[in-house]
């Protein structure tokens, strides 16, 4: 993939770049979990399998700086998993994030960067590469953003940003899993019409290159209207909604006759590459509504949006998120997420992307001190692949776990 390494090359040359870093004292929080997990279909698959049971180790760090003008955060992961019941499935995942934020008199300068090396079978999240494939495939996820926001007036502002990502899969070629690079420059429009209502409007435009022999490339085109309401001091609702345009090029081979093999025809003949470009539109939202309780918080949100697919395709996806929490008492918090994804290739045609995944996870912490937690929780999963409707499959998994959290480390230069 191109600029594969460009993500973290540009933020660090950035954070080199700024001298009043240094002033300031660097803050550190390790942490540590130890899970043990069961899941009976961990490959979301139709065919014979077994149940699995796994133990995963998920060390963490966190790092932060701030000064009058820069807020710089870091933090890294990893995920070691070992599991018994199905041979393949050992995994040790890498995740780095990288950010930081120039406060300027009128606004302010904001990048960030992360790498992530995982693979196609996470069961802990609801994975845009769940139902594609049931063979565990290593990818590497890197992204960059550069974003800028402007005060024009008290009630107004501008915000700006430019988002570059590639994904890329280890032998995919083989799974049917396509790289790709993904470019998305954005404009947003801000103005508070007065305390509790706030209007703006959204511009972007978006370019994927698929790394197919076909050369494909699609480019999106998005424009919406939204507005944002304080209902009251603990109900706050927002959303946009819009119109988008997606233009899709890419070659393809057609069969000609080679002059004097007439006769000979169709087992004679010459391929010829030809462009061909597609045109789809269609609704774009983006939508959320939050409670704050004194114990806790409500989330209902939904978006409707184009985005790209290692199918090789873009897809147009809905999904719809519920998200709960509650402090039982000092020491006890539930936790109930629940959510609806839905894709479809862009242009109505039928491709392995046109599936519904479903999940649901409650969830319990239990404090036993300030720094010492035991985790619980289940998970279910079901994903409809609308290609072969008879190929449908579900999982259930269940986890328990403890988790460490150091006390802050303060380091002052």
């Amino acid at each position: 993939m191109l600029y594969s390494r460009l993500p973290l090359m540009a933020l660090a040359a950035a954070l080199a770049a700024s001298p009043g870093v240094d002033a300031a004292e660097w803050v550190a929080e390790p942490s540590v979990r130890l899970d043990g997990k069961y899941n009976d279909n961990i490959r979301l698959t139709q065919l014979d399998h077994n149940s699995v049971w796994g133990t995963v180790l998920d060390p963490r760090l966190k790092l932060s700086r701030r000064s009058e003008l820069w807020d710089v955060n870091a933090s890294g992961r990893l995920l070691a998993s070992r599991y018994t019941g199905e041979d393949g499935m050992n995994a040790v995942d890498s995740f780095l994030d990288i950010a930081a934020k120039r406060r300027l008199e009128r606004g302010s300068w904001d990048i960030s960067a992360s790498q992530v090396n995982d693979s196609t079978l996470r069961d802990e999240i609801l994975d845009p590469d769940i139902g594609l494939t049931t063979v565990q495939v290593d990818r590497t996820n890197r992204s960059l953003r550069i974003a800028g926001q402007y005060l024009f007036a008290e009630d107004t502002w501008l915000l700006a940003s430019i988002d570059y990502n590639t994904a890329s899969y280890d032998q995919g070629e083989y799974f049917g899993l396509t790289d790709y690079d993904y470019l998305t420059p954005s404009l947003r429009v801000v103005h508070q019409l007065d305390p509790q209502l706030q209007l703006f409007g959204i511009l972007s435009h978006s370019q994927t290159d698929y790394d197919t022999f076909s050369n494909q490339t699609s480019k999106t085109d998005n424009l919406q209207l939204g507005a944002a309401y304080d209902i009251t001091e603990t109900w706050k609702i927002s959303g946009s909604v819009g119109n988008r345009r997606t233009t899709t090029s890419d070659t393809v081979a057609n069969a000609v006759i080679r002059p004097g093999f007439e006769d000979l025809y169709p087992l004679v003949y010459d391929l010829v590459y030809l462009p061909r470009d597609r045109e789809s539109t269609g609704l774009v939202y983006d939508t959320s509504l939050t409670h704050k309780l004194e114990t806790g918080s409500l989330n209902l949100s939904g978006t409707r949006s184009v985005t790209p697919s290692s199918t090789g395709t873009d897809t147009d996806s809905t999904r719809v998120a519920f998200l709960g929490t509650r402090n039982l008492n000092a020491k006890l918090y539930a936790r109930l997420a629940v959510s609806y994804h839905q894709s479809s290739a862009v242009g109505g045609t039928t491709t392995r992307a046109n599936n519904r995944q479903y999940r649901i996870t409650p969830g319990l912490t239990w404090r036993l001190d300030e720094y010492l937690a035991l985790n619980a929780g289940y998970a279910y999963t079901q994903v409809k692949r609308s290609v072969d409707g008879s190929n449908n499959a579900d999982s259930n998994a269940v986890f328990v776990g403890i988790e460490y959290t150091w006390p802050q480390i303060s380091v002052s230069r």
